[in-house]
């Protein structure tokens, strides 16, 4: 099963590839002191939602960076139909092969902090790196409400790389970022992301019965679906953070 094509399936319907609202991100959005000038980096950027949405916001040109070319497809449709595409730039990189010059982007943001070694601490350390001083770097994180149940974690492959919440803003200053804001899931809005999640699956599933990738794709979503039901909702949270990145100090 090509996994890139059960996230883009399984995601079709979401707004972002994670459980924060946009109506939170919004919120998020309205802190920061963007215009036509800035620049802005979204590594692993989906269907580059925030990119488009700060484009029709501030008028920012925007770096969006993926290597999931059906979500890079869907980025580039949505950005010609809303006329975005002239301030978009998308790129098919893996997000760990990434490389920008430092201190390049007024805003570099990373809504789902895998995919990078070191977790929550390396993905703000490098995002720091190519934030100007005085820009802002947002990350999209999971945490740990609790101690995860260890069948949990057999299900998950092992031990995952999470902290807890104050953790995570720990990291962040631990980089040299200074917190700003923050913005949990609630229980809703995992509810609203999961099954959502499951529902595209299923409908897929009816849809193209004859895909050779629908029974392993069945599966992995319902076995998901229950480990979610039976433990993740009550262990798991995410957060959106956002830090400003501060400049040297003078005298």
């Amino acid at each position: 099963m090509d996994r890139k094509k059960f996230s883009a399936i399984a995601h079709r319907d979401h707004d972002y590839c994670n459980p924060v609202s946009a109506a939170k991100i919004e919120r998020l959005l309205d802190l920061l002191p963007l215009d036509a000038s800035s620049r802005v980096l979204d590594l692993g950027c989906g269907r580059a939602e925030l990119c488009l949405r700060i484009i029709e916001r501030f008028g920012s040109m925007a770096v969006a960076i993926d290597n999931s070319s059906p979500m890079l497809d869907a980025a580039r449709e949505r950005a010609e139909w809303t006329g975005a595409l002239g301030r978009l730039h998308l790129d098919n990189v893996d997000i760990a092969d990434f490389v920008a010059d430092p201190e390049t982007f007024h805003l570099s943001v990373m809504l789902g902090a895998s995919g990078i070694e070191g977790g929550m601490a390396g993905v703000c350390g490098k995002l720091r790196t190519w934030t100007k001083s005085g820009g802002y770097v947002m990350v999209g994180e999971g945490y740990w409400r609790r101690r995860p149940h260890p069948k949990y974690l057999a299900f998950l492959g092992g031990e995952p790389r999470y902290l807890d919440h104050a953790g995570n803003v720990k990291a962040g200053i631990d980089a040299g970022l200074v917190p700003m804001h923050a913005t949990t899931a609630s229980e809703d809005e995992w509810d609203e992301y999961e099954w959502k999640y499951s529902r595209s699956i299923e409908r897929y599933a009816r849809e193209q019965p004859d895909d050779p990738d629908v029974p392993e794709m069945l599966d992995r979503a319902r076995r998901w679906r229950d480990a979610y039901l039976r433990w993740g909702r009550d262990t798991l949270g995410f957060a959106t953070y956002l830090f400003y990145r501060p400049g040297p100090r003078v005298g």
